[in-house]
């Protein structure tokens, strides 16, 4: 479980041209399963995702099963962004001759999961419990 309490992000915060990207967000996401996040460009998916995973900073509360990974060293956050958290980058790093499947295998054998039945279990586990959530044009 995923339960964020009161995140904030800002782009050069306390400057004349300061950007107050989230403002004060808090959501639970479920244990298991897909979650999306809709929105129109510019209104803060990305950047959510961004701090979620451990890329990007913010104030608030982030808990990862009861775990809060606040002031931790960036070698702890790294380690476990690469255990626990998974990313598909909109724009990057994505095969564009592949299926959403098969990049979703690649990613998983990339991370030792290889056997067929258990990428098979893992990507319709995923789309079994899917979630959206729509962002409207500021996340609150």
């Amino acid at each position: 479980m995923i339960k964020i309490t009161n995140l904030n992000k800002y782009y050069n915060k306390g400057r004349s041209n300061e950007i107050h990207v989230i403002n004060g967000t808090s959501l639970q996401l479920p244990d298991k399963g897909l979650v999306s996040f809709l929105g129109p460009s510019g209104s803060g998916k990305t950047t959510l995702l961004s701090v979620i995973g451990g890329l990007d900073s913010a104030t608030g509360t982030i808990e990862y099963d009861g775990l809060v990974l606040k002031n931790y060293s960036v070698y702890k956050s790294d380690k476990f962004r690469k255990e626990n958290i998974g990313y598909i980058f909109q724009n990057y790093n994505l095969l564009p001759n592949e299926t959403v499947y098969n990049n979703l295998v690649i990613a998983l054998e990339l991370i030792g999961v290889i056997d067929k039945e258990e990428v098979n279990k893992i990507i319709e586990e995923a789309k079994r419990y899917s979630i959206e959530i729509e962002i409207k044009e500021s996340i609150n």
